[in-house]
């Protein structure tokens, strides 16, 4: 496989760790981006090409649940019932204009931070795919432990994933990391039942970054591979953002 190439993006950030504007996907500044402001940046191709991460052409369905959190989209494109999705499959069953639906998660027609935090990950990879693959450091197509645990730390995590900056993650905040495990993780850590897992309450019950990445090896092959581990890529782009600013 191919080493994946990425990019180390400066986001505009009034904190470290906390991303305050949309990027280049914004191009009225108004804090949103639309369907026009996509349409305007990329195609559905070039979107699949900066998702296609180890280069073998193929879109997995751990990386349908990092983007949607359901896999339903998966099943629906496969039309041939393999592990995997080509990009012939994604664009015979859907246009950009109803991929940019999926993160339109309150259908209001707009996106705002949280929601289009990975359509910003995309257009950046597109923008400047010129760096190599900074988490896979043996360029085998996978994450270990090491390579993960090596590159970023939990708090790290924590505060990338926080994009209003208020020290609590939403289910859609933690959608970008967790994927399908959203949903038991915030059953596991939000204590009090608020609809929200605080910072304190992210690191309660033993919680690590370790045993993060032991959830997300949804095979227990102990690496993240075939989109397992699509929400660190994410997730690092924006602290490699916070320490190039600071």
């Amino acid at each position: 496989m191919t080493p994946f190439l990425f990019l180390f993006v400066a986001l505009a950030t009034a904190s470290p760790m906390r991303r305050q504007t949309m990027g280049g996907l914004d191009a009225d500044g108004d804090g949103l981006v639309s369907k026009d402001e996509v349409f305007a940046a990329m195609s559905l191709h070039e979107a699949l090409v900066a998702l296609d991460r180890d280069g073998d052409g193929f879109i997995y369905l751990a990386q349908i649940i990092e983007l949607w959190g359901v896999g339903d989209q998966f099943y629906l494109l496969n039309t041939d019932g393999d592990d995997h999705l080509t990009f012939r499959e994604i664009e015979n069953g859907m246009t950009l204009s109803t991929f940019y639906d999926q993160f339109d998660f309150n259908m209001d027609g707009t996106l705002d931070v949280a929601e289009a935090y990975q359509l910003n990950f995309i257009y950046d990879v597109i923008n400047d795919p010129t760096l190599d693959d900074p988490l896979d450091s043996n360029g085998d197509g996978r994450l270990s432990r090491l390579e993960v645990l090596s590159h970023m730390n939990y708090d790290e995590v924590l505060m990338a994933l926080d994009t209003d900056g208020d020290q609590r993650l939403t289910p859609a905040e933690l959608m970008v990391l967790m994927g399908s495990e959203t949903t038991e993780f915030m059953n596991d850590q939000d204590n009090n039942d608020d609809g929200f897992v605080t910072y304190d309450e992210a690191k309660s019950h033993r919680m690590s970054l370790g045993r993060i990445f032991d959830r997300l090896d949804q095979d227990d092959s102990n690496y993240l591979e075939n989109g397992e581990g699509a929400g660190f890529y994410t997730v690092y782009v924006t602290i490699a953002a916070a320490n190039a600013s600071n």
